[in-house]
């Protein structure tokens, strides 16, 4: 009896023994899992690759037209003719699956943005872009290239990969470099002095000296300052704001009108530093042109005559009262001035 009970024991520990064996060979859960490419269907993958080709194309045609940066120019025509040729391949290997002609939403408005990008800052953009691009491209090639679920697209993308990963090789060289001290979105020899002028030249005036300028209308009545010369992004001049009414500038009315609404006067109003005399104002030069800046006053050189002058003295606002002006929309400044 003694040695029945003894084996039930034995029997018993050795079950309960074990699971919990089989469980300290078991990875704890902490442990991260192997890594494992992200597969896509045949359809996911002809949508991914025929808006990366698209994006490719538009983005690079664009910098063609808005970068003077070298390697940017020379890797975008490489761009639109390398991935203009594997849109053409995926259309033919795609065969039953539908390939988008238009870009989807998050590639347009990219495009979008680097429209709007102008200089350096569209050249940084794009670079960026294309190498997030190019990094997102090869991966899904890759994964699918090993993990395809349709022949042919599994064929077109294991003979793209090499390509890809060259010019995701060629743009990380290229930001990598943008990004270094120094780095001045040219890399011509000699052409970085060309961005530096040593001295004003004629026709040339500095907007401080046309803030503060004093508009006439063609009834030679004083109707206003010059408070503000608003530029565009490309430094071409838009609108003056125009401050009307009120006392050192307390209580003024702001209206902005169109910077060639404006007549400009190389001659100085004699006599005239406050309000308008009955004394016409000497003729604005033909056209709305402006000259070289500034008021009569301390700015001025003593002696210095209107041949000398290198900005205007005053500006013409032709049919205009001061009433029509106090009475125009009021011009309101962006929340950081």
């Amino acid at each position: 009896m003694l040695k029945t009970h003894m084996a039930a024991c034995l029997i018993a520990t050795a079950l309960v023994a074990a699971p919990a064996l089989a469980q300290t060979t078991t990875p704890p859960a902490s442990s991260p899992p192997a890594a494992t490419a992200t597969k896509v269907n045949a359809a996911e993958f002809v949508n991914k690759a025929a808006n990366s080709d698209m994006f490719e194309v538009q983005s690079s045609q664009l910098a063609l037209t808005k970068t003077q940066d070298s390697r940017l120019r020379e890797f975008a025509q490489r761009m639109v003719k390398d991935h203009t040729q594997a849109s053409d391949k995926l259309k033919a290997a795609a065969q039953n699956q539908t390939v988008p002609t238009t870009l989807d939403q998050e590639h347009a408005g990219m495009l979008q943005k680097l429209q709007q990008a102008q200089g350096d800052d569209f050249s940084r953009q794009y670079a960026q872009m294309q190498l997030d691009g190019h990094q997102k491209a090869v991966a899904l090639f890759e994964s699918y290239a090993q993990n395809g679920d349709h022949a042919q697209l599994k064929q077109f993308a294991q003979q793209t990969v090499p390509a890809l990963r060259e010019h995701l090789q060629q743009i990380t060289q290229i930001r990598n470099d943008m990004a270094g001290p120094g780095r001045t979105g040219q890399n011509q020899p000699g052409q970085a002095d060309q961005k530096f002028l040593t001295q004003e030249q004629p026709g040339q005036w500095r907007a401080t000296k046309l803030t503060g300028l004093t508009i006439y209308n063609d009834k030679n009545e004083r109707i206003g300052d010059i408070n503000e010369v608003l530029v565009d992004r490309d430094g071409k001049a838009q609108a003056v704001v125009i401050g009307v009414g009120g006392f050192l500038g307390l209580g003024e009315h702001d209206v902005a009108v169109p910077f060639d609404a404006l007549q400009w006067s190389m001659t100085s109003r004699t006599g005239t530093t406050g309000p308008a005399t009955t004394t016409a104002p000497a003729s604005p030069p033909a056209g709305n042109t402006v000259a070289s800046a500034g008021n009569t006053g301390a700015d001025r050189p003593a002696g210095a005559s209107d041949a000398t002058r290198s900005y205007p003295d005053h500006a013409v606002l032709p049919n205009a009262t001061k009433d029509q002006l106090q009475n125009a929309p009021q011009f309101r400044y962006g929340n950081a001035r």
